[in-house]
């Protein structure tokens, strides 16, 4: 365990870890820096009265006997995710009612019904390539993260509300809603009273929810009868949830299969640049998969409970009840002990695992085939680093992390 202060508990240590980060880090790069201490791979933070105790766990022998207890969110990360979604959806559902939904929703991202999304996909990837020429006869540095944003939400926008929501090439009520409440939900990240507490963001929080349900009934109702009222008001938060989850993450991790691509230049999949065949795209996904790796955009805490102990393979027994479990992927996804070559897999396995997986894998072997062919994206220098890497992590609300600064480029055409 950190050193512990008697009245600040572990917020001296933290306070040191992150102030030797640049300001904007996002927090589980932060711990997985503090987590360097400890070789036993798990440690404590008390962060009483902010928040419950975190056991962070970066051995895989404890992490897989906290998979396997299949534990609830904590109701702080459920009542934040459902500011974003309004309400209940199934990132915070559990038992029979998340089966439920979980069952309405398989067949629509089931990877046979996805793969007659391409030609979706593919015009989105066209608007896309299209701005990004525009931008190489400008010659100009800009931030790609914003295409990008734009370009996943007009994806997830055709899959979820069967529309083209034109967000690339005009504005969208709906889009602009919607990443303004995850701008204004931080996950518990913010220790400052005053940002903490005195701050407008229940109000802006309601006015951005207002807008975006006011938006989902217009498209509901636009299906006329087929749709009971009952069961509107209870589907709006899981359009919103498929919304926020659809292009955030998926946005990060293409913009980092970008780095990688100018980082590692000779590699050039000849093959998939010229064929025609979305099944010759496969191994493109070691591209993604080793992105995942390096700069996973997410992760999640747990609720311990009083029957589950913890046992390291020393016998080491640690108790979990009153305390939140954060078990920190970054920190064993750079360990070669842990994660090995063979080993590597693009998202989760389980019954709780992305609903959305075959459809962002897809989604990112068109964009990434696109730009191969089309582009040559170069990062922009700078002097700020973490562990090495310009582009860095950085917090930008929603919990999800973002390539800092909007990741500025230059780009040149290939054609």
């Amino acid at each position: 365990m950190p050193e512990h202060h008697l009245i600040f508990g572990h917020f001296i240590v933290l306070k040191e870890c992150i102030q030797a980060l640049p300001r904007n880090t996002t927090m589980h790069v932060v711990v997985r820096h503090m987590a360097r201490r400890f070789s036993n791979g798990v440690f404590c933070l008390n962060l009483w009265p902010f928040n419950m105790a975190v056991f962070i766990i970066s051995d895989p022998v404890l992490a897989s006997q906290v998979e396997a207890a299949f534990l609830d969110k904590p109701e702080a990360i459920c009542t934040t995710m459902e500011v974003i979604s309004g309400g209940p959806s199934l990132m915070t559902m559990y038992g029979n009612t998340w089966k439920k939904w979980r069952g309405l929703f398989n067949a629509g991202f089931a990877a046979g019904y996805v793969i007659g999304l391409a030609p979706a996909i593919a015009d989105e990837v066209a608007v896309f390539c299209n701005l990004l020429q525009d931008r190489t006869k400008a010659g100009t540095m800009f931030q790609l993260e914003e295409y990008t944003l734009r370009f996943t939400f007009d994806v997830i926008g055709r899959v979820t509300l069967d529309a083209r929501l034109h967000y690339q090439t005009q504005g969208s009520a709906l889009a602009d809603c919607l990443r303004r409440q995850v701008y204004w939900t931080p996950f518990g990240t913010t220790f400052n009273p005053f940002r903490r507490y005195l701050s407008p963001r229940p109000v802006v929080q309601k006015y951005n929810s207002y807008r975006m349900n006011q938006y989902l009934d217009e498209e509901i109702d636009k299906r006329g009868s087929i749709i009971e009222g009952g069961f509107q008001k209870m589907a709006k938060p899981q359009l919103r949830m498929f919304l926020y989850a659809g292009h955030d993450t998926k946005s990060s991790t293409l913009l980092y299969c970008f780095i990688l691509l100018h980082r590692h230049q000779k590699f050039s999949p000849k093959s998939e640049l010229n064929t025609t065949k979305f099944s010759a795209l496969n191994p493109l996904s070691s591209i993604h998969k080793e992105v995942l790796r390096i700069f996973p955009p997410a992760a999640t805490l747990r609720e311990g409970r009083s029957d589950l102990v913890l046992v390291d393979d020393k016998d080491r027994q640690y108790p979990t009840r009153g305390c939140n479990i954060w078990v920190l992927d970054l920190a064993m996804h750079h360990c070669e002990d842990v994660f090995l070559k063979a080993s590597r897999r693009a998202l989760e396995w389980g019954p709780r695992s992305c609903i959305g997986q075959s459809l962002a894998q897809l989604e990112l072997k068109v964009a990434l085939v696109m730009k191969a062919r089309m582009f040559d994206i170069a990062p922009a220098g700078g002097n700020m680093t973490v562990d090495g890497n310009r582009v860095y992590q950085a917090e930008m609300g929603g919990g999800g992390a973002h390539p800092v600064d909007g990741f500025p480029v230059r780009v040149t055409s290939r054609v």
